[in-house]
Parts: structure tokens; sequence; C-alpha cells
């Protein structure tokens, strides 16, 4: 959540939704799409209301959107600006290593057959 300036000395808390997308086109699709849904199934949410509840953005600051063509180099910004590092990936099998959700399926496939 990230904490919005909405007055003089008020501030209130907006919920930040990150998309990672092909392109901007998708991004204007996807985001407009649930706008619409979120009022369609919430009864007492107005479209005025949106603006005031969360608001889109992309992995860095200051973007409304992330493409994943760019995600190495969004990664790569972050480890030398903050010191971030990526997550390692574990697990692996005869034929290569597997990446994290490979290795989480992977340790729940052997879980189960051990039951």
């Amino acid at each position: 959540m990230r904490r919005e300036k909405i007055g003089w000395l008020q501030e209130k808390l907006m919920i930040e939704f990150v998309v990672i997308v092909e392109s901007s086109a998708d991004a204007r699709t996807a985001t407009k799409l649930a706008d619409r849904t979120l009022v369609q199934k919430i009864d007492w949410l107005d479209p005025e209301m949106l603006q005031h509840l969360y608001q889109w953005s992309g992995l860095e600051a200051g973007t409304e959107n992330s493409c994943w063509k760019n995600i190495n180099q969004i990664i790569d910004n972050f480890q030398q600006s903050l010191g971030f590092r990526p997550p390692r990936y574990l697990g692996h099998r005869k034929d290569g290593a597997l990446k994290a959700d490979g290795a989480a399926v992977s340790e729940l496939w052997d879980e189960n057959l051990k039951s």
C-alpha cells in the first residue's frame, strides 16, 4: 500500500496493483476490464470512487505498467540500486534445474508419491 496526500495534512492509504503485460495496449484493456468487473460485482462501488481506492502501476516507481520483455532489466536496476537479490531457484531433475514454480510442484509431487 502506498500513502497518498489528499489534502494539506491528510493522507490516506492507496492500494497499488502492479500490472505486468506484453504491451501498453494490454495494460489499458486489462485495467479497464478489471475496473468494470469490480463495479459490476460490488454493489456499493461507483465508477467515480475507483480513483480514490486503488491505482495501477508498474514495478518501477512512476510507471503505469511493466512489460514482460523488460523484466530482466528491471531486476538488474533493482539489484544495482537497492542491493536486491532475486530468489534462488531450488530443485533439479536429471535434465536440468527447475525454476521456483517447478521446484514447488516437484516437491509436492514427491510428497504425494510418499503417501
